[in-house]
């Protein structure tokens, strides 16, 4: 576990997990290229909407951790959505600002999207997957207590980056989530065994990837259509979401039943995604 405190001179984020997070948009962008060359494309379109896709998917990031965890900041401090130095990024928003942004991007080159979406859909999840490990390793999206054997305690405190010393000044979020809740002493050092529910996603990311690999080896038989892996993708990871999300500990007010704003959104995509799935 290492979770970061960022030291910025001015001023220190604490548990950022942008070093992670551009970490795996960097690792999937070059999987892409090297699939897109593989396939025989030209990657140049896509080299050149990188910037528009990421800047895309950070402000996906942002709106999306804002809008389900966070919106009283946001309305309190609106420019605050400009600042991503202070953390507050959710993979699930910037799949779909990436998305977004590249799909307007590549239809003003000209550029068929549904067949670049297919070709670059495995190391998308790749990088999903490792970004998860990331969140693992910096204590972020942590889950709820388990008994199980593979349970993880989250550290207390963070590490000063740079300095590459222990911050003792801002416990983290987990460690205080589990205090709070009564599953951790608060003199203890650790927090109680939790589920390793970022993991849990990097697993079922890879297993997605299979699936799409599958596919797409299938689809070229026929030459498509490409739009299917677009569906499958977005429709499979809506799902894998919306069941872990029942682990997290860290999940946004319950709005009907037991179920979170987010979780209905993603389910509601997740019908959409396999509807259209079927029909094309």
């Amino acid at each position: 576990m290492w979770p970061i405190d960022l030291d910025l001179g001015f001023k220190v984020v604490y548990a950022y997990e942008g070093f992670y997070f551009v970490l795996s948009i960097g690792i999937a962008a070059l999987l892409i290229v090297h699939r897109m060359k593989k396939a025989g494309m030209d990657p140049g379109p896509f080299l050149d909407s990188l910037i528009w896709i990421l800047l895309g998917a950070i402000l996906g990031a942002r709106l999306s951790d804002f809008l389900f965890w966070d919106t009283r900041a946001f309305l309190a401090d609106p420019l605050s959505i400009v600042r991503i130095w202070e953390g507050g990024l959710s993979i699930t928003g910037g799949l779909a600002g990436g998305v977004i942004a590249g799909y307007v991007a590549f239809r003003r080159k000209g550029v068929d999207f549904w067949h670049l979406f297919a070709v670059a859909s495995p190391a998308v999840l790749v990088g999903q997957a490792l970004g998860r490990v990331g969140c693992f390793l910096n204590g972020d999206a942590w889950g709820v207590p388990t008994r199980l054997p593979w349970g993880v305690a989250l550290p207390k405190f963070g590490t000063l980056v740079p300095d590459m010393v222990r911050d003792t000044r801002v416990p983290t979020d987990a460690w205080l989530w589990s205090v709070r809740a009564g599953f951790t002493s608060p003199f203890a050092g650790v927090t109680t065994p939790l589920h390793p529910v970022q993991l849990y996603e990097s697993l079922g990311d890879l297993l997605l990837a299979a699936v799409i690999l599958h596919l797409s080896h299938r689809l070229r038989a026929t030459r498509g259509p490409w739009s299917r892996i677009f569906w499958v993708h977005l429709g499979g990871y809506a799902l894998l979401r919306f069941g872990l999300e029942f682990l997290h500990g860290d999940r946004s007010a319950l709005l009907w039943g037991p179920m979170t704003a987010l979780q209905i959104g993603l389910l509601l995509f997740a019908g959409l995604a396999t509807i259209q799935a079927v029909r094309t």
